[in-house]
Parts: C-alpha cells; structure tokens; sequence
C-alpha cells in the first residue's frame, strides 16, 4: 500500500466533518482508498474502495481485529485519467458520499463513539490534486 495523503484531528472527524478528495487515477489504476481510521485502537471506521478491475465500490469497517460485512455499490462512475471530486460527510448515523456533488452512496456507522475517529488516510493508485477537511453544519 502506497500513502498518498494522512491527516490528523486529535479531536476528533465525525460528526460533521467533511473530506473533499480532488483527484484523478492514473491510466494504470488497479483501486485506491479512503479510510477513516480509529488511532487509539486500530479500528477501521469507514473504508471506502473502488476497484477499477472490478468496476465496484467496496465499503466496510475493521473492528476487534476482523473485516465487517462488504457493502458494495455497483454503480462505478470513476474512468482512468477522469478528474473527480469525492466528498464524504458524517453525520450522527451514517458517512454520506457525493462524488463530483451528487450523492452515490451512505454508510452506516458501525462504531459507536464517532469522536475516537481521528485519521483519514487516502491510499494506492490515485494522483491527489487537492484535499480540504471542513466543518459542516449538519444536513
């Protein structure tokens, strides 16, 4: 795995944080991920994938040591060399993901203390133009 990007709040990312990802996958781009991550305690809380050589969009959480069930969503909007805009809002039920602002999916959180989420990191096959973390009143 190959870091792209990592950001801390020691305060906490949920609720009401917003990460805007601008950026675009190289020509070769197997998958690239978002991962909203749990510091003290190595939990996963959001991790979202999308896998070009399979056209879909893995969603999931790692929490005590295993992977949850798979969420997926079939609609695969992303080309290789296509610019995007991603935006993944938390609110106090669930991480909302717009890309280029309209909404493709919601996730539902799985962790119960949303303010132990800490990091986000963006890994592998992505070229990151811009990243901006926001507080967001609530939608």
């Amino acid at each position: 795995m190959t870091l792209r990007f990592e950001a801390a709040c020691p305060e906490g990312l949920c609720p009401g944080w917003s990460f805007i990802l601008k950026g675009d996958p190289p020509f070769q781009a197997s998958k690239f991920e978002i991962n909203f991550v749990c510091e003290r305690d190595d939990k996963i809380a959001f991790h979202f994938n999308p896998r070009f050589t399979e056209s879909d969009i893995v969603c999931n959480s790692f929490v005590s040591n295993h992977w949850g069930q798979e969420e997926r969503c079939t609609t695969f909007p992303f080309g290789a060399e296509e610019p995007f805009q991603i935006e993944i809002y938390s609110d106090h039920e669930n991480f909302h993901v717009f890309l280029d602002e309209s909404k493709i999916m919601q996730y539902k959180h799985r962790i119960e203390d949303l303010k132990t989420i800490t990091k986000v990191q963006v890994l592998n096959d992505i070229n990151i133009s811009s990243v901006e973390i926001t507080k967001k009143p609530f939608y």
